[in-house]
């Protein structure tokens, strides 16, 4: 249950739309949270669904997504990052193995202190999403099947 419920939030946090919340219908264990945590943040847009709260926002100008359960407890964080801060390992393997794909994007995912990456990659009409782990492994990223 846990691999799908980050399955989900990794999808949401890979080009996926959805519909913002009115701040006031935010829980406000949530909003406590977010705000204690993330003061000073700016540009909030709140997005409410029935597994989790996201709350995109720009902190120190740089662009964020915290996930947050209804509890408020935080469940991770996204942000976008260069396709070179992968480990070197990785890099190398991605070059290797699809060298017809462009880099769309790089999302690096923390939760429970333990960072992962995730790389979308295009070639025309075929897709691919790559987790990455810290140490260098590269695998493709099934998500919701």
């Amino acid at each position: 249950m846990k691999k799908l419920f980050f399955a989900v939030l990794v999808a949401a946090s890979i080009g996926t739309s959805a519909f913002a919340a009115d701040a006031t219908k935010v829980n406000y264990r949530v909003r406590t949270a977010f705000e204690t945590e993330f003061a000073g943040a700016e540009n909030v847009i709140w997005t409410i669904t029935p597994e989790y709260t996201r709350c995109s926002f720009t902190l120190n100008n740089e662009k964020i997504e915290a996930f947050y359960r209804s509890n408020g407890e935080q469940i991770g964080t996204s942000h976008k990052v260069d396709f070179d801060k992968l480990p070197a390992s990785a890099i190398k393997k991605i070059q290797k193995n699809y060298p017809e794909y462009k880099v769309k994007e790089t999302i690096q995912f923390e939760v429970d202190g333990e960072k992962n990456y995730y790389v979308s990659l295009e070639n025309g009409n075929l897709k691919r999403i790559l987790e990455v782990s810290n140490f260098g492994t590269v695998s493709i990223f099934h998500g919701l099947k």
